[in-house]
């Protein structure tokens, strides 16, 4: 196939997607999404100022993960028996009231008090990342590539100008301001994806489960198993993010250049939103396993770059080769989740997987500071080319397990 047919197949399947779902749809997904990198954020420096206590910031943030990590698969459980827009709708009104009490509170309560509402309004965060790739399962199933590929590009983005907002609002206006932000952009385009035609086609679950763990998908040999190599690889995933920032900004400091930190780790985020809107380009010959696997040995290499890193250049040039080949990795993990999934039951196991890289990403970061604080930067990357070398077995161990169970 020549590059001029590969190019124009890959455009025309990005055309297809406002046709499919509409532009409004791309839109309401897009910015719903983008609280779930503010609030966490938000939430640490708003309890931080007001408090005085960047511990008491601590806590209140990681808790907010930590609900999130909890409430994701149940929200997509709710959503695979209901539907997404009643469960949407309500987790906006309950999300919103908790970001506004927390901002009224924060400071004034007690800080046990103060932990607690940040971990509510984590767990009621609407899940608009995942619950889209649900729902498109269920309205692009012939151009699942672009669409997923979109979704990734859509993430890599609104991670780096979540944070950005979060910091320029409470620099500029007030931490409690950026709260509010964070609020008004779930209240309205949450509540648009929510309430967006498009929800009529994610089929529900034709019966109740006991609980979330229960709803997943059952019968065929090695699903199970599959399921769980997939929420393993989005947790080394989240390691690897996690490990990536705190070892970015570690370095950054040594280098006499602090507030870098994001910067560079932003060049990582170019790079994998590069490579992932090019992940349409591939034939289909190249299957999700060997995906996974050619990926992950391309993280392992910029990882270890990045772990002998000497100057700043060399730094850029390592973070985006591990970039590069990031975004790719996450795209085919969706994808392979979503070749899982059965009709009524795709909301859980988006869910379920997307709370893996919340998880992820709290244990990159809690490990990786300690490393750094006391080894350096070096120190901290040593967990971003564990992770990186846990992904590329676990590929191949996902591929063995595949192929036994065809």
């Amino acid at each position: 196939m020549s590059t001029d047919t590969s190019a124009a197949r890959g455009v025309s399947a990005y055309r297809a997607l406002p046709r499919l779902a509409g532009w409004s749809y791309l839109v309401a997904t897009s910015l719903g999404r983008l609280p779930m990198s503010m609030v966490p954020l938000a939430i640490l420096t708003l309890a931080t100022s007001t408090t005085g206590s960047l511990a008491v910031g601590g806590f209140a943030s990681a808790a907010a993960a930590l609900g999130e990590a909890v409430g994701a698969p149940a929200s997509g459980a709710l959503a695979d028996r209901f539907g997404q827009r009643v469960v949407v709708l309500t987790g906006v009104v309950v999300h919103v009231t908790l970001l506004v009490a927390f901002t009224l509170g924060a400071g004034v309560l007690a800080d046990p008090a103060t932990v607690a509402l940040a971990g509510f309004a984590g767990l009621s965060l609407p899940q608009v990342g995942a619950l889209s790739r649900a729902r498109w399962l269920a309205i692009a199933p012939g151009d699942l590539p672009a669409a997923f590929a979109f979704e990734g590009v859509v993430d890599e983005t609104v991670y780096i100008f979540g944070p950005a907002l979060v910091g320029l609002t409470a620099a500029f206006v007030s931490p409690q301001i950026a709260v509010v932000l964070a609020a008004t952009l779930v209240a309205v385009f949450a509540t648009q994806f929510a309430v967006h035609a498009t929800h009529r086609r994610v089929p529900r679950r034709t019966r109740p489960a006991a609980d979330a763990i229960a709803a997943l998908p059952r019968p065929r040999p090695g699903r199970r198993m599959l399921i769980a190599v997939t929420f393993i690889g989005m947790v080394a995933m989240g390691i690897f993010f996690g490990g990536s920032q705190t070892s970015l900004t570690a370095f950054a400091e040594s280098t006499g250049i602090p507030d870098a930190g994001a910067l560079l780790y932003a060049v990582m985020a170019v790079g994998s939103a590069v490579t992932t809107v090019s992940m349409v380009l591939l034939p289909d010959r190249i299957g999700r396993w060997t995906r996974w696997s050619i990926a992950a040995a391309g993280m392992t290499v910029g990882s270890v770059f990045l772990l002998g890193a000497p100057t700043v250049p060399w730094v850029v040039g390592a973070a985006l080769v591990a970039g590069a080949f990031q975004g790719p990795l996450l795209l085919t993990i969706y994808s392979v989740a979503g070749s899982l999934a059965e009709a009524g039951r795709a909301g859980i196991l988006m869910t379920l997987t997307a709370s893996g890289v919340v998880l992820g990403i709290g244990a990159g970061a809690a490990i990786a500071g300690p490393l750094a604080e006391h080894a350096g930067a070096a120190g901290g990357f040593t967990i971003v080319v564990g992770a990186s070398v846990v992904l590329l077995a676990i590929g191949g161990a996902g591929a063995l397990v595949s192929r036994r169970h065809r």
